[in-house]
């Protein structure tokens, strides 16, 4: 519910009618690179007649990852930067307009308000 004088795009009311909740499927260009790095300096704390083992769970884990990833990258991460860019201008309105998204108090639906409400 908008109960400032804020309009918004289609777009952007579909994106706010998600909820608070809403996770956008966006993955950075080297998540997967990144991923792997911060689990081997993990790894590397554990004791060493553990490491080996965990990985070639981890190696395991992460060549999942990279097959699902694969199958659906075709349209996933442009949805994502597109949502994105629109949870940006939503930013802005509600900068420029001194206003704020919140849970509203029955439901599970969010209200639009001025700051200073």
């Amino acid at each position: 519910m908008n109960k400032t004088e804020i309009c918004f795009t289609e777009e952007e009311l579909k994106l706010l009618n998600y909820g608070l909740k809403y996770n956008i499927n966006y993955k950075r260009k080297h998540w997967l690179s990144n991923l792997a790095l911060e689990a081997d300096s993990a790894i590397t704390r554990l004791p060493s007649h553990e490491q080996e083992y965990v990985r070639h769970i981890v190696a395991h884990n992460l060549q999942k990852l990279y097959k699902q990833f694969s199958k659906k990258n075709s349209n996933s991460n442009g949805n994502g930067k597109k949502e994105i860019k629109i949870i940006n201008q939503i930013k802005i309105k509600l900068e420029d307009a001194k206003a704020i998204v919140t849970k509203a108090d029955k439901g599970n639906s969010i209200v639009i308000i001025k700051e200073d409400e």
